[in-house]
This record gives structure tokens, sequence and C-alpha cells, in this order.
């Protein structure tokens, strides 16, 4: 199996859940668990990830300001 990485960076909007929360998404209907992160895409497809994942993926854009725990970007 190849290795391969994306040719421009991804920006995306993403939050922390704090509850559970049901998000209807392009695939259906999903639940987000405490801990893990919605992200909205350029698009505005939305997706769940788990926060393992996304801590190993995504990293805060400098210059935005930030006025809750780890909110990234939204």
């Amino acid at each position: 199996m190849k290795t391969f990485r994306t040719r421009r960076p991804l920006l995306v909007k993403a939050k922390q859940c704090s509850h559970t929360t049901v998000l209807f998404t392009d695939v259906g209907e999903r639940k987000a668990l405490p801990g893990d992160w919605i992200i909205e895409g350029e698009n505005h497809e939305r997706y769940i990830v788990d926060n393992a994942f996304f801590q190993r993926t995504f990293a805060p854009v400098c210059g935005e300001p930030v006025t809750e725990g780890r909110n990234y970007g939204s």
C-alpha cells in the first residue's frame, strides 16, 4: 500500500462535543459522543471524528481567536 498526502492544506471548522449529539450527514444520521469532533468542510459537509484522530490530523490556525476550551476554528 502506498502513502499519500494532500496537495493543499485542508481548512475546516471544528467544534468538540460536550454532550451526545445527533447529526444528519450526507451518509445518514450519525451520533457524536462527548469528546468527538464535528468538522465542517469547505462545501459545508459535516463529519464526526474521534478525539484521537482529530489530535493526530489537525492543528489550530495561528491568529484565530480562541474563546473556549479546544475550539479549532469555529
